[in-house]
């Protein structure tokens, strides 16, 4: 197995570089390096490695929700109000419902397993996305109108919303294989709220407790009047000296020096490994709870790391932020080289034509979804129409959930896995072209704004 790890982690990240170097996105060489070292290439990679696929898909997936807990900020969501919100679900449900349609009438699926198939597809792709969107923000297109901005909170919002969509369905389909003939569609729809409230009461107590541990584990000196911090750009995670400076009486200043004691890079580290092991028994402890109470443990992990961020200072929440990103480059590197290595290419081939063309109707829905949001809003057409453009990458979620039906022996997972690969394969590449060539083009170039 380790020589596996070796394998995938050497050849995803030589051919990623490759992908980088020709304006590519680097999942499509991940999911190259897959083809090549699996079965239906050199078959180099151990039987124990694929094993094990379901479990690293489910970690990655926790991984994901954790990112974007620790990403979201509370702040943008209220400035950029309506057209945020709209953008984060109106989209994203005209495609699914779309999809799911599709997978009615095309595939013949029964209603669960459709609706897991059209989640599956559907989630934008922040991977492909938030890199560009930074590009944006530092070239200065887009910015006063705060257009970047947007896309990327939507995005990850979206992702969340699908995510926890797609646990819910897989729980239900589960349960409809087990006993098909007892559980009803209302009762099935019954269990859907109650999962959603019990996920965020057990993420907002777990998130309250850990910041609470954060709390404890990074004590602050008491304040005084008038604070000078000094500027830590680089260390926000150091313990630093902050000099406070005090007006004193008529013969003069006095000046006061305290430190303010914040969590060392070793401490910080501490905390995101407390953050993903809570997730982890997150998830485990709405499995152990399902014959009991149907409990969403994936939204309950978004919401523990949301609370976490928000009552932490604003300089440890970024530092957990930037570790997170860190720790996910290997994570990504393994998850999109394993789902390349899992792919029936024969399969999907002879399924190309229907694929694309499903894909492309869903795309379709999303359009329209996007100028919904954006209706009565300031952007003119051309904007308009690059949100579009930038809604349409799919490869992160698509990636960890893709492969989870198949593993768990669902009649529908050959189909799931080979939709989300091709969605993957086609509106990547494709969106990130698109979005390099238009955004000159289609966007103001704000250029007296910083």
């Amino acid at each position: 197995m380790l020589t596996s790890l070796g394998f995938i982690l050497l050849g995803g990240a030589a051919l990623a570089g490759l992908c980088r170097r020709i304006q590519l996105p680097t999942i499509i060489g991940l999911m190259i390096a897959g083809l090549i070292l699996g079965p239906q290439g050199y078959n180099w990679l151990d039987s124990s490695m694929l094993t094990i696929s379901l479990d690293l898909r489910q970690m990655a997936l926790i991984l994901i929700l954790v990112k974007a807990g620790l990403a979201i900020n509370l702040r943008d969501i209220w400035n950029l109000g309506r057209p945020l919100l709209m953008m984060a679900t109106v989209p994203v449900l005209l495609e699914l419902s779309v999809l799911t349609y599709l997978g009615l009438t095309v595939f013949e699926l029964h209603g669960l397993e459709a609706v897991l198939l059209a989640t599956a597809v559907c989630a934008v792709s922040p991977a492909v996305v938030v890199f560009r969107m930074i590009h944006l923000i530092e070239q200065r297109y887009g910015i006063a109108k705060k257009i970047p901005q947007l896309i990327m909170v939507a995005s990850s919002l979206e992702d969340i919303v699908v995510v926890v969509v797609f646990s819910l369905v897989l729980t239900l389909v589960e349960t409809h294989v087990e006993t098909p003939d007892g559980i009803g569609a209302l009762e099935a729809m019954a269990q859907v709220p109650i999962a959603l409230l019990g996920g965020i009461i057990l993420g907002v107590l777990s998130g309250v407790l850990l910041a609470y541990i954060a709390k404890i584990m990074s004590p602050s000196a008491p304040t005084v009047a008038k604070t000078k911090v000094l500027k830590a750009s680089q260390n926000l995670l150091k313990k630093e000296d902050i000099i406070h400076s005090v007006k004193g009486d008529t013969d003069g200043k006095q000046a006061q020096t305290m430190k303010t004691y914040m969590m060392t890079p070793q401490q910080a580290t501490l905390l995101l490994t407390l953050i993903v092991a809570t997730a982890f028994v997150l998830v485990a402890l709405g499995n152990w709870l399902k014959p009991i109470i149907s409990i969403s443990g994936l939204l309950a992990v978004m919401i523990m790391a949301s609370v976490v961020k928000g009552q932490v200072p604003y300089e440890l929440g970024q530092g957990l932020n930037r570790m997170v990103n860190q720790l996910w480059i290997p994570v990504e590197i393994i998850l999109f080289v394993l789902v390349g290595a899992a792919i029936d290419t024969t399969y999907m081939l002879s399924m190309s034509g229907i694929l694309i063309l499903v894909i492309a109707l869903g795309l379709i829905g999303r359009t329209i979804g996007v100028a919904i949001s954006l209706w009565k809003t300031p952007l003119t057409i051309k904007e308009r129409t690059y949100c579009a453009i930038s809604y349409a990458p799919k490869a992160t979620v698509q990636a960890a959930i893709g492969g989870i039906p198949l593993a768990l022996g669902l009649p529908s997972g050959p189909l799931v896995l080979a939709a989300s690969a091709m969605a993957i394969v086609i509106t990547s590449p494709i969106g990130a072209i698109c979005m390099d060539y238009f955004y000159k083009r289609l966007l103001h170039h704000d250029e007296d704004l910083l």
